[in-house]
């Protein structure tokens, strides 16, 4: 059997890994924020809403104006991210900062950290896929 050997291909690879790692790792502090709501808790004015078309499916979120409760933070043109969807122009609902300058969560948290875990995930499968034939090759000279 011939052994799968460290090529070009593999380096461009591994570096396209590495890279998704980085993206992904550079995005965990916010993820976990998004999910546990944790933040400077205040209220969301809707001013609209921000949809898009694709495949057949329209995803649409809300967009509008954060104030802090201590009244320290004022954000506009911020989505919302969690919560029902429900994006009546006008209506204010609670929301949390997270430190995020686009968008902030729904008090009951935001499920944007299975997206970083994914891309954490895939950076990790491929570089492992990359560099397999440099650590089998170690292992059959250790054994």
């Amino acid at each position: 059997m011939r052994r799968r050997r460290v090529g070009p291909f593999e380096i461009v690879v591994l570096l396209a890994a590495l890279a998704l790692v980085a993206v992904g790792a550079g995005g965990v502090d916010q993820a976990v924020r998004a999910a546990r709501a944790d933040g400077r808790p205040g209220d969301f004015a809707v001013t609209g809403a921000s949809c898009v078309s694709h495949l057949g499916h329209r995803s649409c979120s809300c967009v509008g104006d954060y104030t802090s409760d201590d009244g320290t933070v004022d954000l506009t043109g911020v989505s919302l991210a969690g919560g029902d969807g429900a994006c009546a122009e006008g209506s204010v609902a609670a929301a949390v900062d997270i430190g995020a300058r686009t968008r902030v969560v729904h008090p009951d948290g935001s499920a944007e950290w299975v997206v970083t875990a994914l891309v954490l995930l895939a950076g990790t499968g491929l570089a492992l896929w990359a560099v397999a034939p440099l650590l089998r090759r170690r292992g059959a000279r250790a054994g």
